[in-house]
């Protein structure tokens, strides 16, 4: 029998890329860790407020002063787990990430008092934030160039498809009626969090590039092309790029970090549309029914989960800034489509809703690898834990003050909360756009595949 010829795999390959997924070879305990993580989640976020109803004393009041505080007093900690990544490397920060968040949930179990709630509360919430600045440091370790993007496109339609699975298994749990489930679904979300840790605790094989790096992704120090540590893994001296500055300051005197910094903490504030604003917005101010928000919420979790490699894969030649730019048009198109609602009614408003709620969709899912590779990718040599913290909090700026803002607007001021929302929206895309226009050669260009071909 003949030896298979060095080409054999080239079709695969290229139907692997053109559907929009990586070089998963050897990386199967990765993508059996985020399933099962996110699976977890997704039993236990419908039950997250609940749940300390439905087991102890505490009033709702309580229990939504105590998730305030607790998720103040957590923003403190979010540049603290930046400096862990940077220092013991994303991998042993995600198996830390998962046993803290392990730890916090068991704790959860032990509550009988405001005090306990805040105090479990920030544990898990402590762990969320290290969570964050680990998990795109990881994946950008794994991968560089469109791979990358493929990578978090991938996992991202991965964990909207597991966190659906394991809000059906949770529902079903809390439908039976047994006083136990609760309790059980705590303690299944901490099993998944030990066994996630378990599958990080062996050191993974770094990807080789499928193509060459492209000068955004490798020119963010400004300096030229180096080869990616190992996971965890100081660089030795004489392979490291020599900045000008280090830590915190080469985060704080970089100014193209802090443009995609600003652009971001206006962008944010559109992923409040399926969220927050719409289940308040369609049927308390335009009275429509109560099943369309989570009909809503069903559709733009669908789409992501099939649709969103292969999109991300059609955008993989296009400049990152230039895609988020894009995605913020179809935002502004989705911020529009909603504020003509007040002129329709019956089934022209339900199909208006749908068609908003695909056009954004369309966007989130334009915007969302691109804007996480270019975080990643963009974060200099030694403070990409650090930078990555910082971006994590751009979506807490929206989380905090945009539910306010939706409250103090939304029923008396519906128009004047789409014109803000729009500003918001149109300023983040401006942003990144003028960003890449300010250093092209590390966020305009293009990002080269032809060793893919």
């Amino acid at each position: 029998m003949s030896r298979p010829t060095p080409h054999a795999p080239a079709a695969p390959a290229r139907w692997r890329r053109a559907l929009g997924v990586p070089d998963l070879s050897g990386q199967g305990r990765i993508v059996a860790a985020t399933a099962l993580d996110t699976f977890g989640a997704g039993m236990f976020t419908p039950l997250s407020f609940l749940f300390f109803l439905m087991t102890t004393d505490l009033t709702v009041a309580q229990v939504g002063l105590g998730t305030s505080v607790a998720t103040l007093l957590s923003i403190p900690l979010t540049p603290i787990a930046g400096m862990a990544v940077d220092r013991w490397g994303p991998r042993v920060s995600l198996i830390s990430n998962n046993l803290l968040a392990a730890t916090g949930y068991l704790c959860y179990l032990l509550v009988d008092s405001l005090p306990a709630l805040v105090a479990s509360m920030l544990v898990v919430l402590g762990a969320d934030r290290m969570y964050w600045a680990a998990w795109p440091a990881f994946v950008a370790d794994l991968a560089e160039g469109a791979e990358l993007d493929r990578w978090y496109a991938f996992t991202a339609a991965g964990k909207n498809a597991s966190v659906a699975v394991g809000g059906v298994v949770g529902g079903l749990l809390l439908a039976s009626d047994w006083s136990g489930a609760p309790m059980l679904i705590v303690v299944l979300n901490a099993s998944t969090s030990v066994l996630t840790a378990l599958l990080f605790w062996k050191p993974v094989r770094q990807a080789k590039p499928a193509e060459p790096t492209a000068p955004e992704d490798t020119a963010a120090a400004g300096t030229a092309p180096a080869p990616e540590p190992e996971p965890g893994r100081a660089q030795a001296p004489e392979a490291q790029p020599a900045p000008a500055r280090s830590g915190w300051r080469a985060v704080f005197a970089d100014r193209i970090l802090l443009c995609v910094l600003a652009s971001q903490t206006a962008l944010a504030f559109a992923w409040l549309i399926p969220t927050l604003i719409l289940p308040v917005y369609l049927v308390k101010v335009q009275d429509l029914p109560a099943w369309l928000p989570s009909t809503a919420l069903t559709v733009n979790a669908l789409l992501i989960v099939a649709v969103q490699s292969t999109l991300t894969a059609r955008l993989g030649t296009v400049a990152r800034s230039r895609v988020i730019s894009w995605a913020a048009v179809l935002m502004l198109a989705t911020v529009g489509l909603l504020a003509l609602l007040p002129l329709t009614g019956g089934a022209v408003s339900i199909a208006l809703v749908l068609g908003a709620v695909i056009l954004f969709t369309t966007g989130q899912m334009t915007a969302t690898p691109a804007v996480v590779a270019l975080s990643a990718t963009l974060a200099p040599h030694g403070a990409r834990g650090r930078f990555l913290s910082l971006f994590n909090l751009t979506w807490t700026v929206s989380a905090t003050t945009g539910p306010a803002l939706v409250g103090a607007l939304v029923e008396r001021q519906a128009a004047l909360l789409w014109v803000v929302l729009a500003c918001l929206v149109a300023l983040g895309g401006l942003g990144y756009r003028f960003t890449g226009g300010l250093a092209p050669h590390r966020l305009g260009s293009p990002r080269a595949r032809s060793a893919e071909a």
